[in-house]
């Protein structure tokens, strides 16, 4: 019985040597014959033969590549394909096979899974681990697109322009603008700004031929709107364009005889392209202002002086890739000289980097910098005040904005006067979410900021005509009124925007007050209130501390309530919040209704699950939801203006 298992296993073995010689060449073009024959068992055993012969090599890593897009496309093994792909980036993480495997993860995260965080997360780090690759500049736009199917139109707009700004020659930067405009105009309902960002498309790209049938869409947008149709610029009037021409026709000239050419992103041998990201020489920008044998400098200043001259200039025309590769050379020759570089210098470097969305990339550039000179932080704040005192329309206020968001996050200690002074750029800006957004954030970053509570108390009564809430951060701010109010907004606020150590202590302060208050109560109907507010602010503190990581406290915490209470309404309502932290969408939307059913005119079940189920990308249920609570609770705002708001964006 063995000598016929050992005859049948030697028989399959001999009948793949021959399929292997029939089809003869290496193995990696063996293991496309397979593929061809849709054999693809075969092929991946072939693949795997690379991967185990040839570790750690560029062949290994391709085999790895087509092993994983065999399961995910051909086998329908998602998992074992996404399982090759990510053991890929871990044992290569800077390979070029690895960018490979991040962006086929994010194209299933996009296409199939509809994970759009997981595919956005994917698509960002090619683009800035990566830059002078050409994918990176296919996942950029890849990225702008995954936001505006995961309807984060303002986060669309935002990486569809930074594409424009990093590839500015390209018919496809026409395109990105393009599709900027519509998303402004079709989605965020902004005509004005469409409007600009069509008048740009026009004058920039209107003696385009490539980008001729984007010119023309934009041209009939204007005229819908009732817009002038502005004049194409010639890029060749210019001394820059000129250069540009002759830059072009020389890399023409010197194209390999093959036709094979490397990406545009990845320029030359200049280790100053590879390094800064931004995809073009420093030298020949610098060419331009110096004749075909450069600038020259002489005793009162240094090459890289002149560098830093000529970033501002492309700086202020908003040339920032341009900008970009000049900063980053001129800092980098200024700290090899041992020269005092200007705050203002990393500033634009780091604005370049954000300008063309390489996020990651201005981040470290300022944290970097500022820890060797934490004066650079100051440096930067009061840039963007005199940006702000000197502005004199939108886009200085939009500058101030760019520059104090460059270094959040750098000090916890400036983070609450950062987004102080942000709401004020916003409010300058008439916009108001964001402005009592920003205003919001300085709070829950520090409780104590008065200029913050003062700010948002205005913004309150004046513009959102919210008198209730505004009445309670004026009471805060005076240091009076209802203490358990007080309390649990501020717990509210810290919680929102993730300060959830400072959320538990007001929540916990919240509970301690209805509690001392509910030994008072007068009468039952008191006694009620007052035992709503203990559960609610109780079950709000074991919130706070599942997200700090104390998953355990918080569910002791609830279930002592439920064991205090249990009867009362809230407690499956608090229970279905620690679901929905956990995960468990069938216990929390049930704990949710049962809440709901116990008490139909309470908003916060029904608050609760219809945020659970947008989370969960059930909109409909959601409207569905709120819809048949408001028709019997017709005046309770905080549902409407959920509703409204979901209905606008649905």
């Amino acid at each position: 019985m063995k000598f016929a298992k050992y005859v049948s296993l030697f028989g399959v073995m001999l009948f793949s040597l021959m399929q292997i010689g029939c089809f003869g060449g290496n193995a990696t073009g063996t293991a496309e014959k397979f593929v061809e024959a849709k054999d693809y068992r075969r092929a991946v055993e072939v693949y795997q033969s690379i991967i185990d012969t040839k570790p750690d090599t560029a062949e290994a890593r391709k085999a790895q590549l087509a092993i994983g897009k065999l399961y995910v496309k051909q086998m329908n093994q998602s998992a074992a394909g996404i399982k090759m792909y990510e053991t890929l980036i871990s044992d290569a993480p800077e390979s070029e096979e690895a960018a490979e495997a991040h962006y086929r993860l994010g194209m299933h995260y996009y296409h199939v899974e509809k994970d759009f965080d997981n595919a956005q997360t994917q698509f960002d780090l090619i683009i800035n681990k990566f830059p002078n690759l050409e994918l990176s500049h296919n996942a950029q736009l890849m990225l702008a697109k995954s936001y505006e199917e995961a309807q984060n139109f303002e986060k669309a707009v935002e990486v569809f322009d930074n594409f424009a700004h990093r590839n500015p020659q390209s018919q496809r930067a026409a395109q990105a603008l393009a599709n900027k405009a519509r998303i402004q105009r079709e989605r965020l309902k902004n005509e004005e700004d469409a409007k600009r960002t069509y008048q740009f498309l026009v004058k920039k790209y209107g003696k385009n031929e490539e980008a001729k049938p984007e010119v023309e869409k934009a041209k009939q947008e204007l005229h819908d709107l009732n817009a002038s149709i502005p004049e194409p610029e010639d890029p060749k009037a210019t001394q820059e364009g000129r250069a540009a021409a002759r830059r072009e026709a020389r890399r023409e000239l010197n194209k390999p005889r093959s036709g094979g050419e490397r990406s545009r992103a990845v320029g030359g041998a200049d280790t100053a392209v590879e390094d800064s990201g931004f995809g073009v020489s420093p030298d020949q920008l610098m060419q331009q202002f110096g004749g075909e044998g450069g600038i020259s400098t002489d005793a009162e200043g240094t090459y890289y002086d002149a560098e830093l001259m000529i970033a501002k200039f492309f700086f202020g025309n908003e040339e920032y890739q341009k900008a970009g590769a000049l900063f980053y050379d001129g800092i980098a020759r200024a700290k090899a000289d041992g020269a005092k570089i200007d705050p203002y210098n990393y500033l634009s470097l780091s604005i370049c980097y954000r300008k063309i969305g390489l996020y990651q990339r201005a981040e470290k550039v300022l944290r970097k910098a500022s820890s060797h000179d934490p004066r650079i932080i100051v440096a930067i704040i009061n840039t963007g005040r005199n940006q702000y005192s000197e502005a004199t329309g939108e886009e200085d206020y939009e500058k101030a904005i760019e520059t104090y968001s460059s270094v959040l996050g750098f000090n916890r200690n400036k983070d609450s006067e950062l987004h102080w002074l942000i709401g004020l750029a916003y409010k300058k800006l008439e916009n108001i979410e964001k402005e009592r957004e920003h205003f919001e954030r300085a709070i829950a970053a520090d409780n104590t900021n008065a200029d913050a509570l003062q700010s948002l108390a205005e913004t309150l009564n004046e513009r959102v005509k919210d008198r209730k809430a505004a009445g309670i951060f004026k009471d805060l701010i005076d240091r009076r009124g209802d203490s358990y109010v007080g309390s649990k907004t501020l717990g509210d606020l810290c919680y929102k925007y993730g300060n959830y150590a400072q959320a538990r202590v007001k929540y916990n302060a919240a509970a301690r007050t209805a509690q001392r208050l509910l030994g008072k109560a007068k009468n039952k109907a008191e006694e009620r209130v007052l035992t709503s507010q203990y559960v609610y602010s109780t079950i709000r503190t074991a919130q706070a501390a599942y997200k700090l990581g104390q998953e355990d406290a918080a569910q002791t915490a609830v279930d002592t309530l439920a064991t205090e209470y249990p009867e009362h309404e809230l407690i499956p309502y608090g229970k279905g919040e620690l679901a929905a932290l956990k995960g468990d969408e069938t216990a929390a939307i049930a704990a949710f209704k049962e809440s709901i059913e116990k008490n139909p005119k309470s908003d916060i079940a029904v608050i609760a699950l219809g945020d659970f189920y947008i989370s969960r990308g059930y909109n409909d249920d959601a409207i569905t939801l709120w819809e048949g609570y408001l028709a019997q609770n017709k005046y309770n705002a905080a549902v409407r203006d959920r509703l409204k708001k979901l209905k606008s964006t649905n």
